[in-house]
């Protein structure tokens, strides 16, 4: 399958990108920087309700456990904005931490898996670039330069995991499917998808930063990971994640839309 055009849109682009795209066994289509480490955003969030799934199915956690909602952070989510809710279960904050990348139930999973926990999972998992530093709106960690990272390569791997049934086993793997398949934010690799494509996915957004990463499936699934920096215009880098997304449509064998004349 050819590339030219999303080769072509990568290499004017006014900042950093990193693709991977490859097949549910990992063996690769298209990779772009696949390796380089590049800041995560929300993205961080789904090894962390991985790493909470597989906490629950070995007995270290109760995903049914009542946890108080606690501080109040800015950004994405809607407990912010809640006044009257005043607990969740820890499954609940994992449907909210990906299907609405809600900052305040991302910090209560944190605290209640731990980051060591969780960068222990990933070094299991074969992501050692990957890691989480920090909650969500941490500010004083991210002034003193604690971020969270991922490459493109390690986040498909950690799709391919979900999909092959590899986290714990298939029911634990199938539970985190679900919760990407019901994100409600579209990272712009659906730009150039109608509205019937079956994906599962997960977004990140930072200034100067566009992320995503997606299992897209027609005829067989696809893994699709997505991610910028350092973009003089975020508008171009959602384009980059659109062709990605539209590349790894037709590798699962979708037959259209075609793309746009003017990225085609």
């Amino acid at each position: 399958m050819e590339y030219a055009a999303l080769e072509r849109h990568l290499d004017a682009l006014r900042g950093r990108a990193g693709v991977f795209i490859c097949e549910a066994d990992e063996t690769a289509r298209f990779s772009r920087d696949a390796d380089e480490i590049f800041p995560a955003a929300s993205v961080i969030k789904v090894p962390l309700v991985m790493a909470l799934y597989a906490d629950a199915a070995r007995g270290a956690v109760d995903l049914e456990q009542c946890v108080g909602v606690g501080e109040r952070v800015a950004g994405t989510g809607v407990l912010a904005r809640l006044r009257d809710v005043h607990e969740l279960t820890l499954r609940d904050y994992a449907m909210l931490t990906i299907m609405v990348s809600d900052n305040m139930a991302t910090n209560r999973i944190i605290d209640r898996v731990g980051i060591e926990v969780v960068n222990a999972y990933l070094d299991r998992w074969g992501c050692p670039r990957t890691r989480l530093r920090r909650k969500m709106f941490d500010l004083d960690a991210r002034a003193k330069g604690l971020d969270n990272v991922m490459t493109p390569r390690e986040s498909a791997h950690l799709l391919a995991m979900l999909v092959r049934g590899e986290l714990v086993d298939r029911a634990t793997s199938d539970a985190v499917l679900e919760l990407l398949a019901a994100t409600m934010y579209d990272g712009k690799a659906r730009r150039y998808l109608s509205g019937d494509v079956s994906t599962a996915n997960k977004t990140g957004r930072l200034d100067g930063v566009r992320n995503d990463i997606a299992i897209i499936r027609v005829s067989r699934p696809v893994i699709l990971a997505a991610f910028t920096r350092d973009l003089a215009r975020e508008s171009e880098g959602e384009v980059a994640l659109g062709l990605a997304g539209w590349f790894a449509y037709r590798e699962a064998g979708g037959t259209g839309p075609e793309l746009p004349p003017e990225v085609a």
